[in-house]
């Protein structure tokens, strides 16, 4: 998959290409995943929150519920994410993000 604008930098710049694993049981905290928007649009975000974890999503604080996560752009000033949309579901995390392998200055294995 190719990482769309610098919302993920410095850890995944613009135009890099990272190999995606299909998500098969709930990633931890700190992996980096594919997530499928309600309007079908992927975008490469970090897991800041898993169910059960208490977190600031913009003004509110929250407990996210089972099921639920919590995603944020490594680049927080320029990332839409869950500050914005709220939680995203299990079933939106469409796989994780193993590896970047280009540009190959970035070439390195992801935090799963």
């Amino acid at each position: 998959m190719r990482v769309e604008g610098d919302s993920m930098e410095p850890t995944l710049p613009g135009g890099s290409l990272v190999a995606v694993a299909p998500a098969r049981r709930a990633p931890g905290f700190g992996a980096i995943v594919v997530v499928r928007q309600p309007d079908g649009s992927e975008h490469v975000k970090r897991i800041v929150g898993a169910p059960g974890d208490r977190v600031r999503l913009g003004a509110a604080e929250v407990t996210l519920g089972s099921g639920e996560f919590a995603v944020a752009g490594d680049n927080r000033a320029r990332s839409t994410d869950s500050r914005h949309y709220g939680p995203i579901r299990k079933d939106q995390i469409v796989g994780v993000a193993r590896l970047c392998y280009w540009p190959p200055r970035s070439w390195r294995l992801l935090p799963r």
